[in-house]
Formats: structure tokens, C-alpha cells, sequence
């Protein structure tokens, strides 16, 4: 569908003894009726944000009749996302910073024991549940060594419920 997200994955885990190879891993989530996508850039500073503002939430995206809900708000819920590090700071100077998210709506920090690390030029995706509000993102070093220099781009999309 037009409409869907889908994510096919194969991954190899553990060590050498231990060895398990997952192929054909598949995800998909497709929007109902209350709900539609963002999807933008995000330039993500060295202060911790809020992922969303007020975007235009777009349902029936890729199809030709495509129509626009009102602007998200802080109570909208987040039913999917996906964030991919580019490790550049613009689109083109890389960057070897890695992100930070937060979902509980505290402030999201690169040494928070509950901050989700993106690291450079990967990608992450789940289904929150969390409401625009409680969604922060920063970017800092690496493994939650020190604070970061610089702004981290970051191609965003997300599945958004009407709260």
C-alpha cells in the first residue's frame, strides 16, 4: 500500500559460539483512518528538543489525492517512527555524532540512563506510543562518552494518531 511502512531485515548476532543468523525479518505498519505521516529533516542540536513541533500531518501520503490534517499537537500520539542518523551535519559534513531520544518526556541528555542511542549513519524504528510531547531528542559523542560539538541531520518519519 501507499500508504504502509515496511522494513525487511537480516541480522547476524552474537559471537562466533553463539551465532544466530535472522533473515527475512518483516515489519510493516499502515495507517488508519486518524492518523497520517511527518516526514522531514531534522537538524538535531546540542540541546536537547522536542523531535516534533507543530507539522503538517499528511494522510493518504503517496497517493494522488493526498490530504493534509491540521498541524500535529503536543497531545498527538506517535504509533510509529523511524530516524535515520545521516552522520552529516547538513546533508553533506560528516559528522561521527550519534542522537539521543527520550520518550518518557524528560529532557534527553547523551549520559541519561534511559536515552536511546542512534549512532552515526544508523537507523532505529519502533512503535512508541508516546504523545508528541514527550518525544526529545540531542545529539552527543558517542557510547554517552561526553556532550557533543555540533547538530546532527537526521531524516524522520512517523506514523501520527490525533490525540
Amino acid at each position: 500500500m501507499a500508504d504502509s511502512a515496511s522494513m525487511n531485515l537480516n541480522a547476524t548476532i552474537l559471537n562466533n559460539v553463539f551465532r544466530k543468523t535472522l533473515t527475512n525479518l518483516n515489519f510493516s505498519v499502515v495507517p488508519n483512518a486518524d492518523q497520517g505521516w511527518v516526514i522531514k529533516i531534522v537538524n538535531v542540536t546540542t540541546s536537547s528538543a522536542d523531535l516534533f513541533g507543530t507539522d503538517s500531518v499528511v494522510q493518504s501520503a503517496g497517493k494522488a489525492s493526498a490530504t493534509a490534517l491540521a498541524t500535529s499537537a503536543t497531545s498527538d500520539k506517535v504509533k510509529f517512527l523511524f530516524i535515520k542518523n545521516t552522520a552529516t551535519t547538513d546533508g553533506s559534513t560528516g559528522t561521527n555524532e550519534s542522537i539521543y531520544i527520550v520518550f518518557d518526556g524528560a529532557a534527553s541528555a547523551h549520559n541519561a540512563t534511559d536515552a536511546l542511542e542512534v549512532p552515526a549513519g544508523m537507523s532505529f524504528y519502533c512503535k512508541p506510543g508516546c504523545t508528541i510531547a514527550n518525544l526529545h531528542v540531542i545529539s552527543g559523542d558517542a557510547d554517552g562518552e561526553s556532550a557533543g560539538e555540533g547538530s546532527v541531520q537526521c531524516i524522520v518519519a512517523a506514523i501520527i494518531e490525533e490525540g
